[in-house]
């Protein structure tokens, strides 16, 4: 059994677990606007090519679109 003292302890040390949920939704938030911006600079990178602009480097060397992610 457990007393009262352990029972009070074991409460504390569950007591601050609530922040954590908050912490794992702003990360998500923050990584779905991240792969918000990386899609739309994308598009906008697809769009220019279909626009007739070549992205190349300085050896000639042309850069797909999946190099344009954010």
């Amino acid at each position: 059994m457990f007393s009262t003292e352990e029972a009070g302890i074991a409460a504390c040390a569950t007591a601050g677990r609530t922040g954590h949920p908050h912490r794992l939704r702003r990360l998500a938030g923050a990584g779905f606007i991240a792969a918000l911006a990386a899609a739309v600079t994308t598009l906008a990178a697809a769009l220019v090519r279909a626009a007739g602009v070549d992205f190349a480097v300085t050896g000639g060397e042309t850069i797909p679109l999946g190099g344009f992610r954010g």
